[in-house]
């Protein structure tokens, strides 16, 4: 239920943005995204993956030095992650493909087509805070294990 919030309210912000930036004929971000949203999407996705690696071996660390902790959401959190951006680069590329087609023809295609790419790219950037916001859970979950455990030794 979540996921369908996030995308819901992802969508109407970029369908405001199109329909704002169509407005003002201001084109700018939606060249760019049409240009490199492949490039960037496949980046983000490069940063997750090496980032998850290192929370995947810290993570590692904990349970060898406390064995009772239970990673298994986390796992499973970090790949519906990479899932999600894997599905997101699939999108995109249809997205793309239909967008650049003079086949497909309706009205608001060009509003329509660089909403989608906008929302892709703003969940895109969505998982990758996620994602930072796990390192910074793991490292005060360290400090707070640290600290319990010099306090115990007291």
């Amino acid at each position: 239920m979540e996921y369908i919030k996030n995308i819901s309210f992802f969508l109407v912000i970029s369908v405001i943005v199109s329909i704002a930036a169509d407005y003002i004929e201001s084109y700018f971000i939606f060249k760019y995204l049409k240009e490199q949203l492949l490039t960037v999407l496949l980046t983000l996705l490069a940063i997750n993956t090496a980032t998850s690696s290192l929370i995947a071996s810290k993570m590692q660390d904990l349970m060898i030095q406390y064995p009772k902790i239970n990673f298994r959401s986390s796992i499973k959190e970090m790949k519906i992650s990479l899932l999600e951006q894997i599905i997101l680069i699939v999108v995109a590329l249809l997205c793309l493909f239909f967008m650049d087609s003079e086949k497909i023809i309706f009205n608001y295609k060009t509003i329509f087509f660089n909403s989608i790419l906008l929302t892709i790219l703003i969940y895109a950037i969505n998982i990758l805070w996620d994602t930072g916001r796990s390192v910074f859970i793991i490292i005060e979950e360290i400090q707070r294990i640290n600290n319990n455990d010099s306090s115990q030794n007291k």
